[in-house]
């Protein structure tokens, strides 16, 4: 079996605007789900749910992919440098709905309006990399689970630096995939953004921050950003791999 979601004979994702050059559609995809991010975020959502996961993703790529919102229907792997060309486990696609059930068990039981910020960042960290292993989707599910975090500080109380996570978007990925390696996964990158990311103040804008605390934030910045960071692409996984 090959991969339906790809164009025949190249590795790029069948689309709604029929881009058929990797880099173009790429390129477009950022800055549509860019845009998208911007109109969900003034809509607001309250949805934590495996559906709202769907309609975070429906929302974010629906322009760009028939598929979206729907989980996929193919067995997925990416081979991460952090591994030595190894990849995450991701959920079956016939076991994605209870693997996703599984991390919202976990997060449910957690008693999070009741939390400071410290261990607030902490469970976040060891709780919705469960969400992301399940990698509902063929594409785009970083995005979608990070988007989702962001609602859910919000929700409760907290605020979410999005300037500093939109320039640190290669650390906070190889950050999941370092809390999703099996009994050798680890959260401390994780948590440790988190808890720069999360404020129980507003995020104040460049331009009004004084020179220290400019300095700060520029700080924070560096410490997160990975050069020319560029992640493999998906590819199809048989399933008796």
């Amino acid at each position: 079996m090959s991969d339906p979601y790809l164009y025949e004979g190249t590795k790029v994702l069948r689309n709604l605007l029929n881009i058929k050059d990797e880099k173009a559609l790429e390129l477009a995809e950022a800055e549509i789900s860019s845009a998208n991010m911007m109109l969900l975020y003034e809509k607001g959502f309250s949805d934590f749910t495996t559906n709202g996961i769907r309609e975070i993703h429906r929302t974010l790529f629906g322009k760009i992919y028939d598929w979206a919102g729907d989980f996929r229907i193919i067995n997925v792997r990416k081979k991460e440098e952090l591994l030595a060309g190894k990849s995450v486990w991701y959920a079956n696609y016939d076991d994605i709905e209870r693997d996703l059930e599984i991390g919202w068990n976990k997060i449910n039981k957690i008693s999070w309006d009741r939390l400071s910020r410290e261990d607030f960042a902490k469970n976040l960290a060891h709780t919705f990399p469960v969400l992301w292993q399940a990698h509902p989707f063929r594409d785009g599910n970083t995005r979608t689970i990070v988007m989702l975090m962001m609602f859910f500080v919000e929700h409760h109380g907290f605020y979410f630096d999005q300037e500093l996570l939109a320039s640190s978007a290669g650390y906070v990925r190889n950050a999941f995939v370092l809390c999703s390696f099996d009994e050798h996964s680890e959260f401390e990158h994780l948590e440790k953004i988190m808890l720069d990311i999360i404020s129980e103040s507003p995020i104040s804008e460049v331009e009004d921050l004084d020179e220290i605390k400019f300095a700060e934030k520029v700080a924070k910045r560096k410490k997160y950003y990975i050069e020319n960071y560029k992640p493999t692409p998906h590819e199809y996984r048989e399933d008796d791999e």
